[in-house]
């Protein structure tokens, strides 16, 4: 049996060469859609603006985990760090992840 490749998709890279596609809303309320092939260029740079936007992140979280005193899990998302601003900030964060002001 040959090993088959397999196309593993992060975030907005795509791992696919086939066509984006391109919704369009029009001034009545329409959505309009197309196929669009980019340009081998544009999908680099897309490729480097979201590996570069991942490792500020990475950054931030590394930072607030570190000088914080955060209490955020191994991986965490935005969703994660919002709560823990917001915890700090005063507001009640619910396990779903509903915010509420806190009542005195």
């Amino acid at each position: 049996m040959a090993e088959e490749k397999k196309n593993v998709v992060k975030g907005c890279i795509k791992a696919s060469r086939g066509p984006w596609l391109v919704r369009k809303t029009t001034k009545t309320g329409r959505v309009i859609t197309k196929l669009r092939n980019p340009s081998d260029r544009e999908r680099q740079n897309n490729t480097s603006r979201e590996r570069k936007r991942r490792s500020i992140t990475q950054k931030i979280f590394a930072g607030l985990k570190a000088h914080g005193k955060y209490q955020l899990p191994k991986n965490a998302d935005t969703n994660d760090l919002l709560k823990a601003l917001c915890k700090e900030a005063g507001w009640h964060v619910e396990e779903d992840g509903a915010i509420h002001k806190k009542v005195l």
